[in-house]
């Protein structure tokens, strides 16, 4: 059901529900997706309206102002409103949800690298993997199935040589806005769903506590009057009151929403806002020629493409065909006769990338990484674009600068301080390193680094250099899931280890970041937060 906080008289208090969940991003619309239907009552705070498409209104955006650290002001330094969206929707309206799961080195620590792993096995993700893979309509889940891939891509990856430190993989992406804008995908089942109350332009201003700090009793929200001259101003003030709270508000204004509460469920080592990661990139790292054109089918493993599968009977409700086996998708290539048969098919793009066997990484002691190969047409060179890993830094941390304030609301804002450190460093050399040895071996006889990776920590290329050092948008790792509380933030079940109805909804519950993009794996957490809930909740 959709409701406007718009509406609201000034005191209002909202009570009776079951869940409350804070912001309508990724995460915050798979667990209302989720949780649609069942017997517990929810009401999702939305910052937007539902009518927001591809940008959020000025007001909304200027409360998502921040001020950044040295470092990362040399890198990206709008970083903070760039990189996140303030609507309905989230950042998922600027996001092609380029899809792939956490591998299984990203789960474990790694002696001589980073001891912070997971607190939770890649299996217990699997099945939530499989229905985050829904929202995509993204096909199997076999990133594995290389004989799949080959056939659908018709393309190869590199010749397998003896001694190979690399290996090829699979990206999905999903580029539909009425798919990848999770707003629009979910907007009929939210709006009929009786046990859902989507509130809009409801902001969360604070979070009210017990003495103890252990319990949440409401939700301070306000609404934003529109103004022509400022742009936006403080509206009617209202309360929420629910069992339990879901905070999936992204990885860097969860963060800043704790520390407006009184640092809420820090622990004793001061972790609140610390290990704060994004995917470094190097988009143009080096640039390789072959000693001849490369096969048109191994280009085709790095293109990306778009993919149209029939999935198996009744995925899509459909009727069953001759030929179709039990459970198998079928590649199409048939032109489209009839344009309205589209909706038969799971349509998306797909491509390979490098990435190191599991052996590489044990062995090198260096982060994830991926590479991708963008080849000139005629297939004689090559540029290598480079994502890694960040190793967790309790340095690299998010803060509130109480000397800005956003221009609405008067509280402070986010100050990012997002640091590398030598590891860092020192996994983007060797990777770079193993990715040119690796091709000088399948045909490279000449290479031109673009990017200057010497020196320390803080010695890199910077904009507007071609080959500059430039941040992913994921933010990750800041309210760090953990065993014990005093490792990390939230539990396994993404509750604060401090605060008994409180959870936290979105990557900055990452213990790691791996190289994959974190939405698929933010889906699948998302949802088995909701399936726990409504465990403990029914």
């Amino acid at each position: 059901m959709y409701h406007y906080a718009d509406q609201l008289p000034e005191g209002t208090i909202l009570s009776g529900f079951d869940i409350c969940i804070v912001g309508a991003g990724a995460a915050g619309i798979a667990m209302a997706q989720r949780l649609a239907n069942s017997s517990l009552k929810v009401i999702l705070l939305v910052s937007g309206g539902p009518g927001d498409r591809g940008a959020p209104s000025e007001a909304r955006q200027s409360l998502y102002q921040g001020t950044v650290g040295e470092f990362l002001r040399k890198v990206d330094p709008v970083f903070p409103q760039r990189s996140r969206l303030n609507m309905y929707g989230g950042t998922t309206n600027h996001f092609g949800f380029w899809a792939r799961p956490l591998d299984a080195a990203d789960y474990m620590p790694r002696p001589g690298y980073r001891e912070v792993g997971w607190p939770i096995k890649q299996d217990d993700l699997t099945p939530y993997y499989i229905a985050a893979h829904e929202f995509g309509q993204f096909g199997p889940f076999n990133y594995d199935d290389m004989d799949f891939w080959r056939s659908v891509l018709y393309a190869r990856p590199f010749d397998a040589h003896p001694g190979d430190k690399l290996e090829g993989a699979i990206m999905r992406a999903q580029y539909d806005e009425n798919l990848h804008d999770f707003q629009l995908q979910f907007r009929d089942e939210m709006e009929r769903a009786a046990n859902i109350t989507v509130l809009f332009n409801a902001h969360l201003l604070t979070i009210e506590n017990d003495e103890t700090q252990g319990l949440v009793k409401e939700l301070i929200c306000s609404t934003i009057v529109a103004s022509s001259s400022a742009g936006g101003a403080p509206g009617a003030r209202f309360r929420v009151r629910a069992r339990t709270y879901a905070l999936a508000c992204g990885g860097i204004e969860n963060v800043r929403l704790l520390q407006l509460s009184g640092d809420l469920g820090n622990n004793r080592r001061d972790m609140l806002g610390r290990g704060f990661i994004v995917h470094p990139l190097l988009t143009n790292a080096a640039r390789v020629h072959f000693e001849k054109p490369v096969s048109s089918e191994i280009r085709n493993f790095f293109r990306e493409q778009q993919i149209r599968l029939k999935p198996p009977p009744n995925t899509l409700g459909g009727p069953r065909e001759v030929g179709d086996g039990d459970g198998e998708y079928r590649h199409m290539v048939e032109p489209l006769v009839n344009p309205e048969l589209v909706f038969e098919y799971l349509m998306f793009n797909a491509w390979g990338v490098l990435a190191p066997k599991h052996k590489t990484l044990l062995d090198e002691r260096i982060g994830n990484f991926r590479i991708i190969l963008y080849f000139r047409d005629e297939g004689s060179s090559a540029i290598v674009n480079l994502n890694w890993e960040q190793t967790p830094n309790e340095n690299s941390r998010i803060t509130l600068d109480r000397r800005r304030v956003d221009p609405i609301f008067g509280q402070p804002l986010a100050h990012i301080d997002w640091r590398l450190s030598d590891t860092d460093k020192q996994s983007a050399v060797r990777a770079l390193e193993i990715t040119l040895a690796y091709l000088r071996d399948h045909g490279v006889v000449r290479q031109e680094m673009i990017t200057d990776v010497s020196g320390g920590a803080d010695c890199w290329t910077f904009p507007p250099h071609v080959g500059a050092l430039e941040t992913g948008d994921h933010h990750m790792g800041a309210l760090r899931m953990s065993t014990a509380p005093e490792d990390g933030i939230v539990d396994i079940n993404s509750r604060l280890h401090r605060v008994d109805n409180l959870y936290i909804a979105g990557s900055a519950v990452f213990p790691t970041g791996g190289y994959a993009n974190p939405t698929l794996t933010i889906v699948a957490l998302a949802l088995r937060l909701a399936d726990h809930l409504k465990r403990v909740l029914d």
